[in-house]
């Protein structure tokens, strides 16, 4: 039941042809399951990680972090243990 490329598939529905629009990636699972999946492919010199992208603050949470900068709260129990236990283990 093979089709053409660029001919339309008598039946088949918008997710179909979406599939038959893009890559599509086959992954054998077992013996007899296969996986399926679309793909959208990205060149590599286009792929933009969230580290790249600025942070934009309001003014507000901007003073808030500088003055936790200038200002460090006191560390809590939970962290006080930590650092300890760190202590110990490189001594």
């Amino acid at each position: 039941m093979g089709s053409e490329p660029g001919r339309r598939m008598q039946g088949a529905s918008q997710s179909a042809q979406s599939v038959r629009q893009c890559d599509v990636i086959i992954e054998q699972v077992s013996e007899n399951e296969l996986r399926i999946r679309r793909a959208r492919v990205i060149p590599e010199d286009e792929i933009r990680f969230s580290e790249e992208a600025p942070i934009v603050l309001t003014d507000r949470e901007r003073e808030r972090f500088l003055r936790a900068l200038d200002e460090p709260p006191e560390p809590n129990a939970a962290l006080r243990r930590l650092m300890a236990s760190k202590g110990k283990k490189r001594g």
